[in-house]
């Protein structure tokens, strides 16, 4: 059982898929503009929606609601088995993360996650102060779950995996360049989120995402630093792992966002499909895939 619960764990990877999304936000604004933009801008929402496969089967549905603004975002995400895993095996994972925009990068503020397995709930809240990443709550402690704790050198100069993909993302939306190695912190372990391009796609029509178009596909990859299971024989702590990325323009006026993931696991190939998308702007929602009629004369 404990197994099962890590196939779908591994979402933070892919969450990054989900969490990863969130720089949707548009360039950053300057002064003069953020009087007219304010209003529209706690109207910007964008929501997507996943499907994780592994050999074929459904095994896991990700939501992930994002609010938008120019000088910073939040994001809410939540994980859960469905289908007949979801039967056996039920379980969830609920994750947040929030910051601001500053330049070209990003500064988290918050972030955590909690989840519950077997009637027992794990959960981790951190704060961002000074260029430190803090713990102000986590269950259970690292010292007692089999891993190392990370010292504070080690969460110094950290983003959260969300705020992570928030930088690449923005990162691709002005340069279409996926490169970036960027020093991830998630509240029990440390490492190094590197991406680096993948070529380019043209994805046909299909019946696992309303997507169509072309893609930047991207390779993402963790080197571990600290803070991993000390002895695990799940096989996800076999080497570094890597995961391959379709980002597309789901919106015109949205930056790409993760259409399909793929990641090679102990128990089969996982792939995430984008299911479904809406975007809400002064509280117009338009959904992908969706045929826009023209207004009337």
């Amino acid at each position: 059982m404990k197994s099962v619960r890590n196939v779908v764990l591994v979402p933070p990877l892919a969450l990054a898929l989900g969490f990863a999304v969130p720089a949707l936000l548009p360039a950053r604004a300057t002064a003069s503009d953020q009087v007219a933009v304010s209003a529209a801008a706690d109207k910007n929402a964008v929501d997507l929606r996943y499907k994780i496969y592994i050999g074929g089967f459904h095994v896991a549905d990700i939501k992930l609601d994002l609010d938008l603004a120019p000088e910073n975002y939040d994001i809410a995400a939540k994980i859960q088995t469905s289908g007949m895993i979801g039967r056996m095996f039920p379980w969830w994972m609920k994750a947040y993360s929030s910051g601001q925009i500053v330049n070209a990068g990003v500064m988290p503020v918050k972030a955590g996650q909690r989840n519950r397995w077997k009637g027992k709930e794990r959960f981790i809240d951190m704060t961002f102060a000074d260029g430190v990443a803090r713990i102000e709550r986590i269950a259970p402690k690292p010292e007692g779950d089999d891993r190392d704790k990370v010292p504070e050198a080690m969460r110094t100069g950290v983003v959260d995996l969300a705020s992570a993909l928030v930088s690449i993302i923005r990162k691709m939306d002005g340069d279409d360049s996926c490169s970036a190695h960027v020093p991830v912190f998630d509240g029990r372990r440390r490492y190094d989120l590197i991406a680096r391009p993948d070529g380019v796609e043209k994805l046909s029509p299909n019946g696992y995402t309303p997507y169509i178009g072309d893609t930047v596909n991207c390779e993402l990859r963790i080197h571990k630093k600290i803070g991993f299971k000390k002895k695990d024989d799940s096989g996800w702590n076999d080497g570094d792992r890597s995961a391959r990325v379709w980002m597309g323009k789901a919106f015109a006026d949205v930056p790409p966002v993760p259409i399909r993931l793929t990641l090679d696991t102990p128990f089969g190939a996982l792939i995430a499909h984008l299911s479904a998308a809406s975007h809400t702007v002064d509280g117009k929602k338009v959904r992908l895939g969706q045929k826009v009629t023209p207004a009337a004369r």
